[in-house]
């Protein structure tokens, strides 16, 4: 999206602040579900990572941690303390990617935090053809600023360091730091 049609930071928060979502939304834990149960086969028990851009309530955190491990989290609205000294075994990314106003930056902050070996978790939702991005629904939001499709994807695993895991072609990936 073009910098001149970004909202501003206030704009931006007051929308995010409009999210209900909680622990106790069956529909919503089964959304974050999507990106969780397919990790869950390259992370176990003790692990600790972050929920990057967990937004006003932190529910996949508390999904980890109800499954064994600890997961800290950080939104640069909500929870803006991001302690870069610190090394992560995972991180999850989800529904933020779209609202990166700086995706290298954020990647790069990412990498920073994530051990080698870390697996990082993502939920965008994904444009696969290019001939209808003017149809396409997720573009309409005006917090929503990157997209990505799969050779976006690739392309982040050969700038970053990554090696893809899992990908459901929709919205969910996971990658592995090398």
């Amino acid at each position: 999206m073009d910098k001149r049609d970004h909202l501003s930071a206030d704009e931006e928060k007051r929308r995010y602040s409009f999210h209900q979502n909680s622990i106790d939304d069956a529909g919503y834990v089964g959304f974050l579900g999507r990106v969780l149960n397919p990790a869950m086969e390259y992370l176990s028990v003790g692990m600790v990572g972050i929920d990057y851009g967990c937004g006003p309530n932190p529910v996949l955190s508390q999904m980890l941690t109800d499954r064994g491990m600890v997961c800290n989290y950080y939104d640069p609205f909500f929870f803006p303390k991001l302690d870069k000294s610190k090394k992560y075994e995972f991180v999850f990314a989800t529904e933020c990617f779209e609202h990166f106003f700086s995706p290298d930056y954020e990647l790069k902050q990412i990498c920073e935090i994530l051990n080698k070996g870390g697996i990082l978790g993502i939920m965008t939702e994904m444009y696969s053809d290019v001939s209808n991005f003017a149809g396409w629904y997720y573009k309409n939001d005006p917090t929503h600023v990157c997209f990505y499709c799969k050779k976006t994807i690739e392309y982040i695993c050969e700038i970053y360091g990554f090696n893809e895991l899992y990908n459901d072609s929709q919205r969910v990936i996971i990658l592995r730091k090398l």
